[in-house]
C-alpha cells in the first residue's frame, strides 16, 4: 500500500506472521493504531468484501484461534517504510473480527481488532507457579522468555530496595496470568509495565520499570491559530473526588497516641 512515497506493510500469521496477499492490500481501506497509558494499545483494519473475497479465510481463522486459551494467536504486524527504513507501527494479535454484509450494489466491510502482545500473556492462568529465592527482576525475565516466540525483548528496570524472600522462611507463588502478575509485581515495587514495538520488525520492549515523565521538550499545543494550529480538538476534566491522599498512623509507645503521617503521591521514582 503506498501513499504520498510511504509504503505500509501487512503481516498476518500465528506466532511468526508473513506478509499477506496483494488482494487483501487492496482491499484494505483504513488502519488505525491508537497507543494507550495504563492500558494496552490496539489496531483496526477495515477492509471491504464480497461473498467470494479470500478475506473470509481471516474471519475463520480469527474465531478458530480466538475459541480457546491453547490455540496460538494470529498476529498481524503493521511496518511503515519511509525512505527505504522500515519502521515498526505495530505489532500485536487479533482480538476481534466483525463482518458487515453489503446491500444494494455495495460491498460489505470486514473490520479486524486487535491489541499488542499483553493480549497473549493475559490468557492462561499460572496461579500458583512457584519461585524460590527468584527476585523481582528474576521473576519479570522468566516470565516475559516464555513469549521469545513473538519477538519480546525484556527491559527490565532493576529495583531500588530488593526484598528476596528466604526459602525457609516463604515461597513467593504466581497469582493469575502472567500480565496480571507482572503488573502486580511493577505495582508493589512503584513501576509500570507494559509492552511497544521495538526498533526492528518483528521485535517488542517489555519495559519494567519506573515512569517515564522526563524526555525531549515538545511543541506548544495550538488550537485555532491559523497555519500554526496542530490541534483540532483538545479538552481537560477535573474531578476533585478522585482525588486520594493516603494517611498512615504509627503509635508513640510512651503516649499511646496515634500520630497520623500524610503520604504525598510523589517519590523518587515519579516525579511531578
Amino acid at each position: 500500500m503506498f501513499a504520498q512515497g510511504i509504503q505500509l506493510s501487512l503481516l498476518i500469521g500465528p506466532v511468526v506472521p508473513v506478509p499477506v496477499p496483494r488482494a487483501v492490500l487492496d482491499a484494505l481501506e483504513s488502519v488505525e493504531v491508537s497507543t494507550r497509558t495504563g492500558s494496552a494499545s490496539g489496531f483496526q483494519l477495515r477492509f471491504t468484501i464480497t461473498a467470494r473475497s479470500e478475506l473470509n479465510t481471516i474471519f475463520l481463522i480469527g474465531g478458530v484461534t480466538n475459541a480457546t486459551p491453547f490455540t496460538p494467536a494470529l498476529r498481524v504486524m503493521l511496518i511503515l517504510t519511509l525512505n527505504g527504513q522500515a519502521q515498526p507501527l505495530f505489532d500485536g494479535v487479533m482480538t476481534n473480527v466483525q463482518v458487515q454484509p453489503g446491500g444494494q450494489g455495495q460491498p460489505g466491510s470486514l473490520t479486524v481488532t486487535g491489541e499488542d502482545v499483553t493480549k497473549v500473556m493475559d490468557k492462561q492462568d499460572w496461579s500458583g507457579l512457584p519461585f524460590p529465592a527468584v527476585p523481582v527482576e528474576g521473576r519479570v525475565a522468566l516470565l516475559c522468555a516464555k513469549y521469545a516466540p513473538f519477538g519480546l525483548i525484556p527491559k527490565i528496570i532493576p529495583v531500588l530496595f530488593p526484598d528476596v524472600q528466604i526459602p525457609i522462611d516463604k515461597i513467593p507463588a504466581q497469582q493469575g496470568t502472567d500480565l496480571a502478575y507482572i503488573q502486580e509485581l511493577a505495582r508493589r515495587v512503584g513501576y509500570v509495565f507494559y509492552v511497544e514495538p521495538g526498533s526492528t520488525p518483528g521485535t517488542n520492549i517489555a519495559y519494567f520499570g519506573p515512569e517515564l515523565k522526563v524526555g525531549v521538550p515538545q511543541p506548544a499545543l495550538n488550537v485555532d491559530m491559523d497555519a500554526l494550529t496542530n490541534v483540532e480538538d483538545l479538552s481537560f476534566s477535573f474531578d476533585p473526588e478522585k482525588g486520594v491522599l493516603p494517611v498512615v498512623f504509627i503509635q508513640n509507645q510512651l503516649t499511646r497516641a496515634p500520630i497520623p503521617i500524610p503520604i504525598p503521591n510523589i517519590n523518587p521514582l515519579q516525579p511531578p
